[in-house]
C-alpha cells in the first residue's frame, strides 16, 4: 500500500517538475538576453517606410509611409493580409483602435477607418488630419485641422461614430506638432510651435491648462500614471541641429518640476519607461541617457552608437532599452547598461525601431523601404 502511494506521488512530482521545466524554458526563450535574429522582411510597399505601428494585441502591423496605400501584415508570419488603396495623399499617420478591430489612417483632410484584418472600409471622418490620437478606451478621437483660411483647430469626436463633440477653434497660433492622451483618458494634450503645451478635457474638449515653454514645443509624453508630462523644447525641437532641452511639468498643478538642459546639438528621442520611473532621451552626440522621474537626475548613459540616436523605447517589462541611429539599432540591458546586440537594420535611413506591445517582437523601418521583424534568439 505504501509503495503504491509513494509511486503515485513520485509520478505526480515528476509531472510537476516537467511542467516547471518547460515553463522555465519558454520564459527564457521569450527573453532578449542572448540577442535577436531577423525572421521576416515585409513586402508590399515601394516608398519610404516611416513608422511601424503594432496592433494592441501584437497580431498585426501597419506603416505610415510615402506610398498611397496601407498594408495590414500578420506579425507571426510576416505576410501581407490586405492592402488598402484609394488615398489622395500618403498616409502620414496610422493607428489601431484599443480593441484592435479598426485601423485609422490619415488622408487629405480626413481620417479613413478600416476593419481589421479584412481591410474593409468602415467610415471616413472629414475635416481632421494628422496629428490625431485615440483615447485609451477607444471612445474619443482628437485631431488637428487647418483650413485654407483660418486658425489651427482641434476637433474632438465620439469614436467610432464620428460624431463631432467639440470644434475647438484658434487653439494655437502656430503649427500643432503632436496630440496625445493620458493613460486614463481624462485629458489630451497638444504641442505647438507657439511655445505652449495645452491640456484639454477628454470628454468635453474644454481647455484645462496652458503650459508655457517660451520656445517651440515638439514631441511630448505623459508618464504612465499621468502625473507628469515631459516635452522636447527648443528653437526647432524637430531638428538635431539646434539646441534643445526637456521640460517636465506636474499635470495637476501645471508647475514646472524640472528642466534638463545641455542638449547643445538637439534631441529627438523621448520616452517614459512603462513603470513611470525613468525617462530616456536620445541625442546627436551619439548617446542615450536615462533620467529619474520626477527628480530629473541622470541615472545612466548608454554609449556606443556610431551616429545620433533618433529612436529610443523600453520593452514592456522595463528590462531592455531599444535605441536606433542612422542605420542600426541596439538592444541594451537596462540594469547593467550593457549592450546585448546591435544590427544593421537598413541600407540607409532607419525611421523607427519599436517593441511589440507583448514584448516578443521588434520591428524596424527605413527610408529604403526595408521593414524587418526580429525575435529573441532561441525562438
Amino acid at each position: 500500500m505504501f509503495c503504491r502511494v509513494f509511486n503515485k506521488f513520485t509520478r505526480f512530482l515528476l509531472i510537476v517538475l516537467s511542467v516547471i521545466s518547460l515553463l522555465s524554458f519558454e520564459i527564457k526563450a521569450n527573453t532578449w538576453d542572448k540577442g535577436f535574429k531577423e525572421y521576416a522582411t515585409l513586402t508590399g510597399h515601394k516608398q519610404g517606410a516611416l513608422k511601424a505601428v503594432f496592433s494592441p494585441d501584437s497580431k498585426y502591423l501597419s506603416l505610415s509611409n510615402k506610398d498611397f496605400h496601407v498594408n495590414i501584415w500578420d506579425v507571426s508570419t510576416g505576410k501581407s493580409l490586405v492592402m488598402m488603396n484609394g488615398f489622395n495623399e500618403w498616409p502620414k499617420q496610422v493607428d489601431y483602435s484599443p480593441d484592435a478591430k479598426l485601423l485609422l489612417t490619415t488622408d487629405y483632410q480626413k481620417i479613413r477607418i478600416w476593419e481589421v484584418p479584412s481591410g474593409k472600409s468602415y467610415k471616413i471622418i472629414e475635416g481632421v488630419e494628422a496629428p490625431f490620437a485615440l483615447s485609451p478606451d477607444g471612445k474619443y478621437l482628437a485631431g488637428k485641422f487647418k483650413p485654407f483660411k483660418g486658425a489651427f483647430q482641434l476637433k474632438l469626436y465620439s469614436f467610432p461614430s464620428g460624431e463631432l463633440k467639440n470644434n475647438i477653434d484658434s487653439v494655437h497660433k502656430k503649427m500643432i506638432r503632436y496630440v496625445k492622451w493620458n493613460a486614463n483618458g481624462s485629458l489630451f494634450a497638444s504641442s505647438s510651435d507657439d511655445g505652449t503645451l495645452k491640456l484639454w478635457d477628454g470628454k468635453t474638449g474644454n481647455l484645462v491648462k496652458s503650459l508655457s515653454a517660451g520656445k517651440k514645443v515638439g514631441l511630448f509624453k505623459f508618464n504612465p500614471d499621468g502625473k507628469y508630462i515631459a516635452a522636447i523644447v527648443g528653437e526647432d525641437p524637430r531638428s538635431f541641429l539646434k539646441p534643445a532641452e526637456v521640460i517636465i511639468w506636474e499635470v495637476k498643478t501645471g508647475n514646472l518640476i524640472k528642466k534638463i538642459e545641455g542638449f547643445n546639438n538637439g534631441l529627438e528621442a523621448l520616452s517614459f519607461s512603462p513603470d513611470g520611473k525613468y525617462l530616456v532621451t536620445g541625442t546627436r552626440d551619439t548617446k542615450a541617457s536615462l533620467w529619474e522621474i520626477p527628480s530629473g537626475n541622470l541615472v545612466k548613459t548608454f554609449e556606443g552608437h556610431k551616429y545620433w540616436v533618433s529612436h529610443a523605447s523600453f520593452s514592456p517589462d522595463c528590462k531592455y532599452l531599444l535605441t536606433g541611429t542612422a542605420d542600426e539599432f541596439i538592444l541594451w540591458d537596462i540594469s547593467t547598461g550593457g549592450k546585448i546586440k546591435s544590427a544593421i537594420a537598413a541600407g540607409q535611413g532607419l525611421t523607427s525601431a519599436v517593441f511589440s506591445p507583448d514584448g516578443k517582437v521588434i520591428a524596424t523601418t527605413s527610408t529604403d523601404n526595408t521593414v524587418k521583424l526580429w525575435k529573441p534568439l532561441g525562438k
